[in-house]
């Protein structure tokens, strides 16, 4: 396989991408123009709010600076005319990071490793500091190392994980050549509950999301009326709430988890109470209950449980001999079972934990001026959350797993 065309490909691919997620995003924006908005406005301005969208798809925050006439004709006090907007929205983010997963997959990342990932990551941080510099003057402003380095991290993080996923991974391969056999075991196996702890939740949000969506259609489409945004407006509506998506989903998440997420300073949403005042106007968010049922807080125990069934999973394959009482020829420290479960237990919760808070940073921060500069879940308690239960989960399901097997040879 030839290196140059490794090369070509790598440096297409980078701008392909650059180009779908702008397009993406450009495309409704120049409907309005043309349709909405009847030619009279500078298509440059629609251009720059694709970027700053973009942008903010990869967690750079955005600071805006309304002019004092706009501001007094939007009603907006003197406090509100200087905010940020950071939250995340994810389902830009997370095209950048199944391209970087897709990328990493192929025959020629893993043959020329080193070259794909510093052509990839350069040329998207060569492209967005394009897309900062030539970016119109406009009331929007952002940190340009944050806009240079935030979304090559999501193109490298999916690099990163092909780079973890299949038996013959090269990530494996590297940790259990550079660390002894057991603390390999017990880091592959917290590792692999960790992370699947998480997924195993985030999967159940999206779930959650998507039954509420049903179960609450008739909430959003009046929002949505309400909005009256006509055709080319829908258009670009659908298109915001497809981005925004994902976020939502992580907020289901710290939801199920126990924490929750806030709506704006003193708005609460989580299983052990709700408090909500004034939303905004998305129609999406429609479906954020207003009410809860009561037992509603039994919903924490779904992420212990799914440690526990990991736990049931990965505790054998880190004793793989033996019960709890272990082999008396090993007085290793890391030789004993409890030992290993511990860690092992110990590993997945800090990993769940570091997905957890990591999530939960980009998809909280604020929204817009005035109460909604607090919006999203708190990183801290996610991750104390998160943690503690994955930990706890994988702890008795891998106790429960070693102990049931002990029997089983034990009545042979």
């Amino acid at each position: 396989m030839n290196a140059r065309i490794v090369s070509f490909a790598t440096v297409l691919d980078i701008v392909v991408l650059v180009g779908l997620g702008l397009g993406l995003i450009f495309a409704p924006l120049t409907l309005i123009w043309a349709f909405d908005d009847g030619f009279s406005t500078d298509l440059l301005m629609s251009w720059a709010a694709a970027v700053d969208i973009w942008f903010l798809g990869h967690g750079v925050p955005l600071s805006f600076t309304v002019p004092p006439d706009l501001a007094d004709a939007l009603s907006l006090g003197a406090l509100s005319r200087d905010f940020t907007v950071d939250v995340a929205l994810l389902g830009i983010g997370l095209l950048t990071l199944l391209w970087g997963f897709r990328m990493g997959r192929r025959e020629s990342t893993a043959v020329y490793p080193l070259l794909v990932w510093t052509l990839a990551v350069g040329t998207l941080v060569l492209l967005s500091l394009a897309l900062v510099v030539f970016m119109p003057q406009q009331v929007v402003s952002m940190p340009v190392i944050d806009a240079l380095v935030r979304p090559a991290l999501f193109l490298a993080s999916g690099l990163a994980v092909a780079a973890w996923v299949g038996p013959h991974s090269s990530g494996k391969s590297l940790l259990q050549s550079a660390l002894p056999g057991s603390l390999a075991d017990i880091l592959r196996a917290g590792f692999t509950a960790g992370s699947a702890a998480v997924a195993g939740v985030v999967s159940f949000a999206a779930l959650s999301v998507a039954v509420l969506l049903i179960v609450s259609f008739a909430t959003v489409i009046t929002i949505f009326e309400s909005l009256q945004p006509g055709v080319m407006g829908s258009i670009a509506l659908a298109v915001a709430q497809l981005a925004i998506l994902p976020t939502l989903i992580v907020w289901a998440a710290t939801w199920i988890v126990g924490p929750g997420f806030t709506l704006g300073t003193g708005a609460l949403v989580s299983p052990l109470g709700t408090n909500l005042q004034i939303v905004p106007a998305l129609p999406v968010l429609g479906i954020v209950p207003t009410d809860p049922p009561t037992f509603a807080f039994a919903v924490v125990a779904l992420p212990v449980l799914a440690a526990f069934i990991l736990g049931v999973a990965v505790g054998p394959r880190v004793v793989d001999r033996g019960g709890l009482a272990g082999n008396r020829a090993d007085i290793g420290f890391l030789s004993q079972p409890l030992v290993k479960l511990a860690a092992t237990a110990g590993v997945a919760g800090a990993v769940s934990a570091g997905f957890g808070g990591l999530l939960a940073s980009l998809t909280s921060g604020s929204l817009g001026p005035g109460r909604f500069q607090l919006v999203g879940p708190d990183p801290a308690a996610v991750m104390l959350w998160w943690g503690l239960e994955v930990a706890l989960g994988v702890l008795m399901g891998s106790i429960a797993a070693v102990q049931n097997r002990s029997r089983q040879r034990a009545g042979r």
